[in-house]
């Protein structure tokens, strides 16, 4: 039959996935693939989790769903209250869209929102990073520093600043060590702020940890926190997008949990439904909201599933198992146990350099040669390897920005364990050795 799904690649035939099972899918030929990956970051649990699918089918058969200007729901309720207990501070208030980009672009809308309320209409500007990645709705894109998505648009996005990239491995002076790289990162930041005009400047925008637009550049510790005194400062909010690293990827809930920072808006998702269902969220400071409160008394408009109750339940369902089965501990020892593994493949593999990250979001660099200078050979790039990896039934996530596209993430569920790990090294190994034998 001839498809009428329009695909990534057009003319690219995609095989089937009919089936998921803990940390592996299965095509229609009944090949098996460790989902090293977990789709894009997302299948947190892992596939066929039968907890979650029974609170869908129970959740369906109740309520599906109720608009959110008319009624308010029992999960949306529940879910906010568990995750605002879970976030740092006072980040008293949630509101749920339906993705990444969605959660992004509604605390940009929020960040210009605030600012109008309190009587500065002029502040209107989202500063990003020059390495960064936010979603592909407009004003998402706007924010992101990804050279490769933003052609979509053209001159349809908004001509924002970016601050500089942050990455200690590449940037950092000779004989400057990280604590002194990451104040020199934020300085760096806060002339970007003050060349703009503060007073033209909403928020900024940060991932604690960098996804697709670099291959999780990690920030030296002590960054974060020097950038929430820098927007502190400069009287400018501080979002974080945790869209990947938020709910349990690196090991605890939230990866700015490491600097024990408070941001005016926090974005979760990908992991916050782990799949099971399209749902993001964007988790609001105090302030934020009591402004909207004090003034026009309307927070800003949402979408049509915004806060859907069986969006909410499998969110919740998803908490509970986290929970329940101590993922968050899993993560750390597991995350362990693949960094390990990963390094080792290093110190075997020439083409193979760069092995940073946390948890289990976990990535590392393509190199040209065993001299390992960082010099990326024609044809070898994160996508090409992903597509050996496959072959091998392996998933791994191409990441990147050209001419640096020669990133690897690599982000198993957080569910995955110690056997499991030592195959995905296995399947890894494999693939090198086949993109290095093509050099002899």
């Amino acid at each position: 039959m001839t498809s009428a799904l329009l695909k990534q690649e057009i003319d690219r035939e995609y095989l089937t996935a009919t089936r998921g099972e803990g940390v592996f899918l299965y095509d229609s030929t009944g090949k098996r693939y460790l989902d090293g990956s977990s789709g894009a970051m997302t299948a947190n649990i892992g596939h066929g989790v039968r907890e979650v699918a029974e609170i869908v089918s129970r959740q369906a058969g109740c309520l599906a769903f109720s608009y959110r200007t008319q009624f308010t729901n029992e999960p949306a309720e529940e879910l906010a209250r568990r995750l605002t207990e879970l976030a740092p501070g006072d980040l008293n208030w949630a509101f749920f869209v339906n993705s990444g980009s969605e959660g992004t672009e509604y605390a940009m809308r929020a960040a210009v929102g605030y600012w109008r309320e309190l009587g500065h209409p002029g502040k209107v500007k989202i500063l990003g990073r020059a390495t960064s990645y936010h979603g592909m709705t407009m004003g998402a894109l706007s924010m992101s520093g990804h050279t490769a998505r933003r052609p979509d648009y053209g001159t349809l996005l908004h001509s924002f600043a970016l601050g500089p990239t942050v990455d200690a491995s590449r940037l950092a002076y000779s004989g400057e060590d990280e604590v002194a790289y990451g104040e020199r990162a934020a300085a760096e930041f806060e002339q970007t702020i003050i060349e703009e005009d503060p007073s033209t400047i909403a928020a900024v925008i940060v991932e604690p940890i960098v996804g697709a637009a670099g291959g999780v550049l990690v920030p030296p510790k002590g960054y974060l926190t020097r950038l929430r005194e820098v927007c502190d400062r400069q009287d400018i909010l501080l979002i974080l997008d945790e869209v990947i690293t938020g709910m349990g990827r690196t090991g605890e809930w939230f990866a700015s949990s490491n600097e024990e920072i408070v941001p005016d808006m926090l974005v979760i998702g990908k992991g916050l439904s782990a799949g099971y269902s399209p749902v993001a969220g964007v988790l609001i400071r105090e302030k934020v909201v009591e402004a909207f409160r004090e003034h026009s008394r309307v927070a800003p408009f949402g979408h049509t599933f915004s806060g859907n109750p069986l969006g909410a339940a499998v969110c919740l369902s998803v908490i509970d198992y986290i929970e329940k089965n101590c993922v968050l501990e899993n993560v750390r020892s597991r995350g362990e146990q693949l960094k390990t593994g990963l390094l080792e493949l290093e110190q075997k593999h020439s083409r193979m350099v760069a092995v940073r990250g946390r948890g289990l979001l976990l990535g590392f660099e393509l190199s040209k040669n065993a001299s390992r200078n960082g010099q990326l050979r024609l044809g070898v790039t994160g996508a090409s390897f992903a597509d050996v990896c496959f072959r091998e039934g392996l998933l791994v996530y191409p990441a990147g920005i050209a001419p640096r596209n020669n990133a690897v993430i690599v982000s198993p569920p957080l569910t995955i364990s110690e056997t499991e790990v030592e195959l995905l090294i296995g399947l890894l190994d494999s693939a090198l050795l086949k993109i290095e034998s093509e050099d002899s």
